[in-house]
């Protein structure tokens, strides 16, 4: 069979993946790491699973239920699909749908490496999880959304963790960015580091209101991880490098100027439309010379960040383009629309 067919039903997806690391739904989870690795391993094509299997990844099958699970996962963060048309429920499944083949690849390469996450990782996101839905329940989100059960959430917390933890382990722990490359990105970038007269904010932008006013009340009650929040939400390009951009005055249309300009230093303002979207804005520091030194552990951070990121993509292209996939788009609920290149 060519490699580069589903076998069956369609070619195979080929994909340069944007990891986006977030800090996901985590409770409940109190056992061991021999038991993380046991509920991973569940997840993997149980045979007590008697929901269809919906795709087969290197011979390991995936089954509804699993995706199912997942699309609550994230899409608890959003508003509710019944507000939504079916076109737009079939767009918004099909990109889970491929978001779910490239992690599922990943957590089978994990689970192959016996790789698990330590108590530190479990430890560090029950507390991130803690202070998300905390913030959430006094800001008024609707709880009656679609939402995990505790043994759901369990195993979707896992699976994630153990893509991050392969990543971690397997492709980026040894990048580092050289103090020649530090400062020739400084000197490179010279004119950005000496302005007077603009601001640097960062921006979530999106194309709906209801998210963007959802995750606005996130934003007010989480102002200091704005940066994990844009990454996660907004579909802005700079998303990637946590929203952070930088305008000079005048630069910007005059309503969203107008919303920046009387903002304090870590102030948030409120949704802002536009016609490109709504946008929410964090002012992060008015303009002012910049010495290497005063920012040269945010040049670092973003060499490494930008390293990684090539790492990554190269790992999920080639990962994706071996891989033998086949998917049963009859059994899958929905109109799959094919959102990942190739298919």
């Amino acid at each position: 069979m060519n490699n580069n067919q589903v076998t069956g039903c369609l070619p195979v997806v080929v994909v340069i993946m944007r990891i986006k690391i977030t800090v996901l739904v985590l409770t409940f989870l109190t056992m061991g790491l021999t038991s993380c690795r046991n509920s991973a391993t569940e997840n993997q094509g149980s045979k007590e699973d008697a929901s269809p299997v919906i795709v087969e990844i290197n011979g390991t099958t995936e089954h509804k239920s699993a995706f199912d699970r997942f699309v609550k996962s994230r899409l608890s963060d959003f508003v509710s699909e019944e507000f939504q048309s079916q076109a737009d429920q079939d767009q918004r499944r099909s990109s889970l749908f491929d978001e779910f083949i490239r992690r599922q690849l990943i957590v089978h390469e994990a689970l192959k490496k016996n790789i698990v996450p330590t108590d530190d990782d479990i430890r560090s996101a029950l507390e991130a999880q803690h202070k998300q839905t905390s913030s959430s329940t006094a800001n008024g989100d609707d709880q009656t959304m679609v939402t995990l059960e505790s043994g759901e959430r369990r195993v979707e917390i896992i699976n994630d963790l153990l893509m991050l933890k392969y990543y971690q382990t397997e492709l980026i722990k040894d990048v580092k960015a050289t103090p020649e490359e530090i400062e020739n990105y400084y000197n490179t970038n010279r004119e950005k580091y000496q302005r007077q007269n603009g601001f640097y904010v960062r921006e979530i932008r999106l194309r709906n209101e209801a998210d963007a006013n959802k995750v606005y009340r996130q934003v007010l009650a989480r102002s200091d991880d704005f940066p994990v929040l844009a990454r996660q939400y907004s579909e802005s390009p700079i998303a990637t490098i946590g929203g952070l951009i930088y305008y000079e005055a005048q630069q910007l249309p005059q309503p969203l100027e107008q919303a920046i300009t009387p903002l304090k230093v870590g102030q948030i303002s409120k949704v802002i439309k536009s016609s490109y979207g709504y946008h929410i804005f964090k002012l992060e520091q008015r303009a002012e010379p910049q010495p290497l030194e005063k920012v040269r552990k945010e040049i670092e951070d973003r060499l490494v960040s930008e390293k990684n990121q090539v790492l990554i993509d190269d790992f999920n292209k080639k990962a994706i383009e071996s891989a033998k996939i086949k998917i049963y788009r009859d059994r899958l609920g929905f109109n799959y629309l094919g959102t990942l290149p190739g298919v």
